[in-house]
């Protein structure tokens, strides 16, 4: 009986990263992993140092309350916008941040 066996691995990386988008935005944590851009209130792009080969999971957490948070992942890149409550008015927030992604293009969910 023959069968097929394979043995691929998922090459999982994870990152985690504290924004500070109050005052002039930095990377607290996870400044090895990205590159921040302030594009302005409310509004950051993280560019991932080692791009992913799937676009990864992100997680972002609101350290600030009272605050709405829209993201946009790539392979490359991470774009976060705030938002105070009514959904429409742009907000500066401190934010920690998962990043959780994969080195192999191939694997499935």
């Amino acid at each position: 009986m023959l069968r097929e066996l394979k043995g691929t691995q998922r090459l999982p990386r994870i990152l985690a990263l504290k924004l500070t988008g109050t005052g002039t935005a930095a990377l607290g944590q996870g400044s090895t992993d990205a590159t921040l851009v302030d594009n302005g209130t409310g509004d950051w792009t993280l560019t991932f140092n080692k791009p992913f080969m799937r676009v990864p999971v992100c997680q972002v957490t609101s350290l600030t309350s009272a605050t709405i948070i829209q993201t946009v992942p790539s392979k490359t890149a991470l774009q976060i916008k705030a938002f105070a409550v009514d959904g429409t008015t742009a907000k500066d927030a401190v934010l920690d941040i998962s990043v959780h992604g994969w080195d192999a293009e191939d694997q499935n969910y």
